[in-house]
């Protein structure tokens, strides 16, 4: 039995492209932005919400809302390099990019949780 996901060669550029349109709060150091609009995808490095251009790679995590819930996930813990104050202590995890995770949050709430792996220092089952 596998405790967590493969791998897979997809990056989060190449996965926030598929959210093109929808709303995303986005988290980093000193920054809490509100939900906006996902506009625009560049190929290796930037994205637009709400007209300003974020490196999604130096933020913490990104936020995309009113997604359907994946079916098939992992029950984890993320040990994240920033204070997350548990917040992912028991969570779910869906996806391993090859430069991020994507996550949800158990429950019915209609979210995915992306986060470069710079941030995260380690994933544990629970």
């Amino acid at each position: 039995m596998r405790k967590f996901p493969e791998q897979s060669p997809i990056t989060m550029q190449q996965r926030l492209r598929r959210f093109i349109g929808r709303n995303v709060s986005i988290t980093a150091s000193n920054l809490s932005l509100e939900p906006g609009r996902l506009t625009k995808v560049f190929k290796s490095t930037f994205i637009v919400v709400q007209g300003e251009r974020f490196v999604p790679l130096s933020t913490n995590f990104i936020v995309v809302h009113n997604v359907p819930r994946a079916k098939r996930f992992f029950k984890a813990g993320v040990r994240t390099t920033f204070q997350a104050s548990g917040m992912f202590d028991n969570i779910q995890l869906v996806h391993i990019g090859a430069n991020f995770i994507k996550l949800q949050r158990t429950g019915t709430s209609k979210e995915r949780i992306l986060i470069p792996l710079n941030k995260v220092e380690g994933l544990f089952s629970v």
